[in-house]
């Protein structure tokens, strides 16, 4: 089972659809870094190229995740979501707002 552990994430990043795969790892291991509670108020959380960008309509929490930003992505890519991701943008708003 260890052998396919380490072969599953090669054979999956060069599937056509691997950028979801590696965006859901991402979503997935961010929430799990939060917890419930704060994963539930980032109504966002989107991965283009290094960049991880989470929207949240809370001020409060948008202001201690970039404060955080440093530990949060060292812990993300501690978890290898399958790419290296080198960037956390926070975004204060709703996602349907206008920019």
């Amino acid at each position: 089972m260890d052998r396919l552990g380490k072969l599953l994430p090669k054979v999956l990043a060069g599937q056509p659809a691997s950028g979801r795969v590696i965006e859901m790892r991402a979503r997935l291991a961010f929430a799990e870094i939060l917890g419930p509670a704060l994963a539930a108020d980032c109504e966002t959380l989107e991965l283009h190229g290094s960049a991880l960008t989470v929207t949240t309509p809370n001020p409060a929490l948008a202001h201690q995740l970039r404060l955080d930003s440093e530990e949060l992505l060292q812990r993300l890519n501690e978890s290898s979501p399958g790419r290296r991701i080198r960037t956390l943008k926070v975004r204060t708003g709703r996602r349907n707002a206008p920019s």
